[in-house]
Order: structure tokens, then sequence, then C-alpha cells
């Protein structure tokens, strides 16, 4: 399977604080990756990496294209949309105008009402909150609204960070099997960062862990969650 993401020598810093120490990684086309690590290994700076929102050194290709050099907006038009950590909602928005802003980066914002529908088929619960204020939104609700508007950027590559923080296991476990359902339907890929190291490890293909800004190990992800010597020493389960 050929890799619609490939990160080559990626360093990312904050100032003169250096977080990101020469990470290599690939997201296969139409599969998961999951970024596993604990607070503060890099993992969210890796997807602003991407995005290009952090400074950032290396090789980033996307569908073959060198994108490092790109700005954030020109990054999105490609078809990378990003569901942030705490979920980005544009609070005082309603439902349905968080969804339209997720579109807007498309050219000639085609088909936008028939994606809306479909985003209210996946998620019934926006369409029942459509006119309600986003910031009113239960944390599920946001999280579903956070993930309904980046598939409004019709996107090739999903960045998820911490799509499970806040929420309650059942909402969690919702939330990961409408992403499956995304995955089998559109075949979008998707990287993830994720603190629930054993359910990305359920649901991603292939894993990477980052510790202090370096990737100490890599494989296929059902191999990385059935390793008791890697459980005990990088996954805390």
């Amino acid at each position: 399977m050929s890799a619609i993401l490939e990160v080559r020598g990626l360093e990312a810093s904050y100032g003169d604080r250096t977080v990101l120490r020469g990470l290599d990684f690939e997201v296969a086309e139409g599969g998961v990756t999951a970024l596993l690590g604990a607070n503060g290994a890099g993992k969210t700076t890796t997807l602003r990496a991407i995005c290009g929102t952090v400074r950032r050194r290396g090789e980033i290709r996307f569908a073959g294209k060198r994108i490092e050099r790109m700005p954030t907006e020109s990054i999105v038009r490609l078809g990378i949309a990003q569901v942030p950590e705490g979920r980005g909602t544009f609070a005082t928005l309603t439902t349905e105008e968080n969804l339209h802003l997720g579109a807007m980066t498309r050219p000639n914002g085609r088909d936008i009402s028939l994606d809306i529908e479909r985003c209210y088929s996946i998620f019934p619960r926006l369409k029942e909150r459509r006119s309600q204020q986003a910031g009113t939104l239960s944390g599920g609700e946001q999280q579903m609204l956070a993930i309904a508007r980046a598939l409004m950027l019709r996107p090739k590559l999903m960045l998820l960070d911490e799509p499970s923080f806040g929420l309650a296991p059942m909402i969690t476990k919702h939330i990961f099997e409408i992403l499956a359902e995304v995955k089998r339907e559109s075949g979008v890929s998707m990287l993830i960062v994720e603190q629930n190291a054993s359910l990305a490890l359920r649901f991603a293909d292939q894993a990477y862990l980052i510790e202090t800004g370096s990737i100490v190990m890599s494989g296929e992800a059902k191999i990385i969650r059935e390793d008791e010597g890697v459980r005990a020493s990088y996954l805390g389960y």
C-alpha cells in the first residue's frame, strides 16, 4: 500500500526549545496510523508541524508533493483536515454555521448542502442541534461537530488530536465506531494522536511511539498491542 503522507527528518521548535528531533514516519493511503506517547512527548506538535502552524524543518510529502514550505491554508486546500485537541468549536456560531466554515476552502463551494446532510446522517444528534450555539453542546456533541466540520473539507487525510479527551467511555466508543464507519465508506486516511493507547491500537493499522520528541518504536498496531514488554514500558496498560 502506498503512503499518502511521508515525513522524513522532521524537527519542530517553539522559540529556542526543540520539541521534535528527526521524526520519520508514514501514513498509508486509506490506512490509520497512531502516534502514541506520554504527555509532552511531541505528538500534538507533530500534527501542528504537518499543518505548518509551528516552526519546522525536514521533508513532508503529501500525495507525493512536498508541503513543508507551504502555508497552512494551502495545505488545507490539498485535502488535509485537522480535528484539534479541545475540538476548536466556534462557540458563538450555530452547529450548521460551524459546518459551513469547514467547507470554506473548497473550490466553488459545490455540493455543500449535500455534504451537510451527509454529516447529519452520520451524526443525527447534530441535526437535532443544527440551530443551537455550538458552545452549548455537550462535550460529546462538540467532538462530533469537530469531526463533521473536518469531513466538510472532503479530506484525503484527517489529523485527529485526542478525540477521546474528556469524554465518557460510552461516548468515546461511539466516536471511534463512527470514525471506523467514515474510513470504510470514504477511504480517508487518518493520523491519530490518542492518550488511550489500548483504544488507538485497536483502531489503527500502524503505530509509532514517541518519547521526548523522538520515535522509539514503530510497527503494526496489532503486534505492538500484543507485546507485553511494550505495554509495560511505554503504554501503561
